[in-house]
């Protein structure tokens, strides 16, 4: 790394090396797919366990007619 002066101001200029300064490994791809693929089993696992054991609320059979309405009362 070297200062300079350039049209009055000082500039930096750094070495394409010096400004990689990074691992070159690509291992942060794999790192993020990995990381998301299990993020989504997860939440797959948690959504099916909900379905699996959440009990009638008595919602289900909201949508139909009473007794009273059936027989149209």
């Amino acid at each position: 790394m070297h200062k300079e002066e350039e049209d009055g101001r000082i500039v930096t200029h750094v070495s394409r090396q010096e400004a990689r300064s990074g691992a070159s490994t690509h291992v942060t791809r794999y790192v993020l797919g990995i990381s998301l693929l299990l993020v989504v089993i997860a939440f797959a696992i948690l959504l099916a366990g909900g379905f699996f054991s959440t009990a009638e609320t008595g919602a289900d059979g909201s949508h139909m007619a009473s007794p009273a309405e059936a027989n149209g009362g």
